[in-house]
């Protein structure tokens, strides 16, 4: 499997992008995937022709509180939605 998105944690959301560029019309076909999730998406231009997608999901996680349990539930979301993204994007 390639990896198709990267995903990382910013100011209280996870954060998930494509890691290849696509057609305008295939990064909307995209986009209407994130928005599957319920992620507030939209595209990132990369180049003149050329768009990435860029999610985000909102957690209710502070970095600074110690909660592993908290952090586990933060993680295992992130892990569930960047494996649904991947099948999804296989097919692009």
């Amino acid at each position: 499997m390639k990896n198709h998105i990267e995903c990382h944690y910013k100011d209280g959301a996870l954060i998930f992008c494509t890691t290849h560029s696509y057609s305008y019309s295939k990064a909307h076909e995209i986009l209407d995937v994130f928005n599957l999730l319920g992620l507030v998406s939209k595209l990132r231009v990369k180049s003149a022709n050329l768009f990435g997608v860029v999610g985000r999901l909102h957690v209710n996680y502070d970095p600074f509180q110690n909660d592993p349990g908290k952090w586990s539930e933060v993680v295992s979301e992130l892990v569930r939605n960047k494996t649904f993204l991947e099948e999804k994007l296989e097919a692009f």
